[in-house]
């Protein structure tokens, strides 16, 4: 009997306090952009520069973040083009859907984002799992692309599948109580040493966990939304790579050597490969969020991207 009270105190303790670091959470951060709706969906944006010339970069962030991930590691790029980045639907202030892991439908809600925005032809430059949406967008939404830049790209099928926590967070019944009071826990104790881990071998930037609003991911919604695209995300995957032969745009990737959590020999290359006038470069020493630390790379890809674009045109 005391160890049952016992452990209703502690389911209690753990509910009040998921409620408690979501209020916290929401009062903490607020959007820093605009809103529209698209097919329902009401999508959280920044659109920078929107007077510069030639076709405008839409930024696609990687699982466990927001825009502000990208314009933390890209804003810089306002400087010569109009830049939109963009929440995805269930992370940072964009909508949830119960569509959200189905990489066809973030594609054609960013493709109805550029299409209300008036914008004819983007380059998308896309980070981690936001490179499987860019594939999906080629695929689905050619016609509005100029072209990508795929910074450690998520491409093929991979051994293993996803971590146990995303399989916790969906499940019928336990997953409310780990959503709602188990991550929230977790958070406060540990995601700033897990964001530090993320950066390897390189040093997480300053204040990044702030900066980034990385408090934001660990919300039941987001964290909700985060874990069904990455489970849904392998036999999806698996239907493109029949398809890769048949892409025909401008395509470029960056890929870190100690990359430990998208493993370039079964992405990067694998893509590279299949895809008529793919490149890949690889940069010395970088790990997963390479966007942070590879401006200069970034840049330089960028420009061979937009010959490519006019040289194609």
């Amino acid at each position: 009997m005391i160890i049952a009270l016992f452990l209703i105190l502690i389911f209690a303790g753990l509910l009040i306090h998921g409620f408690a670091y979501v209020n916290d959470v929401q009062r903490r951060y607020h959007p820093t952009g605009k809103f529209l709706t698209v097919d329902g969906i009401r999508l959280h944006y920044l659109d920078l520069n929107s007077e510069a010339e030639g076709d405008p970069l839409l930024l696609i962030h990687g699982a466990s973040s927001s825009l502000m991930d990208m314009k933390l590691a890209l804003g810089d790029l306002a400087q010569t083009h109009r830049l939109i980045l963009v929440d995805r639907p269930g992370c940072g202030f964009s909508d949830y859907s119960q569509e959200v892991s189905d990489l066809a439908f973030q594609a054609q809600l960013l493709d109805g984002l550029l299409q209300q925005l008036g914008i004819e032809k983007a380059v998308v430059i896309a980070q981690s799992l936001g490179t499987a949406i860019a594939l999906s967008m080629a695929f689905n939404h050619r016609s509005r692309l100029s072209g990508l830049l795929l910074l450690a790209p998520v491409s093929h099928r991979w051994p293993g599948g996803v971590d146990w926590y995303n399989h916790c967070a969906v499940m019928p019944i336990l997953g409310h109580f780990f959503r709602y009071a188990v991550m929230p826990f977790y958070s406060r104790l540990n995601a700033s040493k897990v964001t530090r881990d993320a950066f390897w071998p390189n040093t997480m930037p300053e204040n990044y966990t702030e900066k980034a609003q990385i408090p934001l991911v660990f919300r039941p919604r987001t964290f909700k939304a985060n874990a069904e695209t990455l489970i849904r995300l392998y036999p999806q995957i698996a239907r493109m790579e029949a398809q890769y032969e048949t892409l025909s745009l401008p395509l470029r990737m960056l890929a870190g050597t100690h990359d430990a959590v998208v493993l370039s020999t079964i992405h990067g290359m694998s893509l590279r490969n299949k895809v008529p006038g793919a490149t890949l470069r690889y940069v010395s020493g970088v790990g997963h969020p390479l966007h942070h630390f590879c401006r200069k790379e970034i840049r330089e890809e960028l420009a061979e991207l937009e010959k490519a674009i006019s040289a194609d045109a």
